[in-house]
C-alpha cells in the first residue's frame, strides 16, 4: 500500500472549516487527547443537542467530500484494496493499526467514517468486538457465517490448531482463509489457549473457572489417573493458578468428588469419566461388568475388568465377589447375578 501521509492529509482536508466543525473532528475522532467522544459529551460540553452535533459534523463531511474528490477516492482505494487481502473486514483496532500505526489511528477513523457510503463501522455485541466491512451490505452475511463458524467450533467438543482450523473452515464455508482469520479475532466467543490452540471461551480449556476447571486441564494434559494431592500441585505447576494462589489438596479431593467429570478410581485417586471410567463401589464396577455381559462370567476376567476401572488390590475384587448377597457362581465355576440383583 501506498505510504499515506496521514496528518498532512487530515490537515489538507479539514483547512477552511470553521473552528466549531474542526473542534468537533478533532474531538469525535480523538485527534488531539486520543480519547474518541460521543456526539452526546460533545453536545452538552457545547451546550447543543446531540442531534445538532451530528447535523454539524454531516456538513462538515459534505464539505470534504466535495472538495476533495480526488484524494479520497485514491485513499479509499487503497482501503479497498486492505480489504479485500482480509477478507472483505476487519476487527477494528487492527484495521486502524494496520493501516498507519498507533499515532495514526484517530486520521485513518475519520477517513473511514468519511467513506460511510463504502465502509461501514459494527458495532460490537455480546458475540463479537468492533469491525469495518468494506461492503457495508454484507453486515449480516458476516454475522451469520461468524455463528455457523462458532457452531463449528462447538461440534468439535476439542482444541483446534490454528492453522488447520482456518484451512479446513475456508474449505467447508467457502471463503478465503484470510476471512476466516478476520472472523477468528473478532470473535468474542473464540479465543485462544495456553498452548496456542482455538476453542470457545466458555470451554475450561480456554477459560477455566475455578478448581475443577484447572483439575480438568491437569487430566487432559497428564493423560492418566491422579491423586488429588498431585492434582493441587500441579494446578500451581502447571500455572493455572495465579501467582497469588495455591491449590489446596482437600479442596480438590471436595470439588472433584462433586463433579460428574471426575470418577474416584482408587483411594484418593481420581480419572475423567470421559476416558470410560464409571462411578459407584467396587460391588457396583462388578454388577455393571456381569449386567452389561449378560453370562456368566470367569473370575480372572471379571478380576480383570475390575481392575481397568479401579486402582485396588485383587483381594480387595475377590473380597467383594465372595458377597453371596448379590453374587454367586454356576455349575462351570463362573460368576453370575443373584436374581434379585438382576431387574
Amino acid at each position: 500500500m501506498e505510504k499515506i501521509n496521514y496528518l498532512q492529509t487530515y490537515q489538507k482536508f479539514t483547512k477552511g472549516l470553521s473552528k466549531k466543525v474542526k473542534d468537533i473532528f478533532d474531538r469525535r475522532f480523538g485527534v488531539k487527547s486520543g480519547q474518541v467522544e460521543t456526539l452526546e459529551s460533545i453536545g452538552k460540553s457545547l451546550g447543543i443537542t446531540r442531534e445538532r452535533v451530528r447535523q454539524i459534523e454531516e456538513a462538515g463531511f459534505n464539505h470534504v467530500k466535495k472538495n476533495h474528490k480526488d484524494s479520497l477516492y485514491v485513499i479509499f482505494t487503497e482501503f479497498g484494496s486492505y480489504f479485500a487481502k482480509k477478507g472483505g473486514f476487519k476487527k477494528e483496532d487492527l484495521v486502524l493499526e494496520e493501516l498507519a500505526g498507533k499515532k495514526n489511528k484517530p486520521y485513518v477513523l475519520f477517513l473511514l467514517t468519511l467513506g460511510g457510503d463504502r465502509f461501514k463501522r459494527v458495532s460490537a455485541k455480546k458475540d463479537f468486538h468492533y469491525f469495518w466491512l468494506a461492503n457495508p451490505a454484507s453486515d449480516k452475511q458476516v454475522k451469520d457465517t461468524l455463528e455457523n463458524i462458532v457452531k463449528d467450533i462447538d461440534s468439535q467438543k476439542q482444541l483446534l490448531d490454528k492453522n488447520q482450523m482456518i484451512s479446513t473452515f475456508a474449505s467447508k464455508h467457502n471463503i478465503s482463509q484470510e476471512a476466516v482469520a478476520s472472523y477468528i479475532e473478532i470473535s468474542k466467543k473464540i479465543q485462544e489457549s495456553k498452548d496456542g490452540k482455538l476453542g470457545l471461551i466458555t470451554w475450561p480449556e480456554i477459560k477455566p473457572r475455578g478448581v475443577r476447571d484447572k483439575a480438568f486441564l491437569v487430566f487432559k494434559k497428564e493423560k492418566k489417573p491422579l491423586h488429588f494431592r498431585l492434582i493441587a500441585q500441579l494446578i500451581d505447576g502447571l500455572g493455572y493458578n495465579g501467582e497469588d494462589k495455591k491449590a489446596h489438596p482437600q479442596t480438590v479431593h471436595n470439588e472433584l468428588i462433586k463433579d460428574t467429570r471426575f470418577v474416584l478410581v482408587g483411594r484418593g485417586t481420581y480419572a475423567l469419566a470421559e476416558w470410560g471410567y464409571v462411578p459407584g463401589t467396587i460391588k457396583d464396577i462388578i454388577t455393571k461388568v456381569l449386567k452389561d455381559k449378560q453370562e456368566a462370567v470367569h473370575q480372572e476376567d471379571l478380576v480383570k475388568e475390575v481392575l481397568a476401572q479401579r486402582i485396588v488390590a485383587k483381594n480387595t475384587v475377590l473380597i467383594n465377589l465372595n458377597n453371596k448377597k448379590f453374587f454367586s457362581k454356576n455349575e462351570d465355576g463362573k460368576y453370575i447375578l443373584r436374581e434379585t440383583q438382576l431387574s
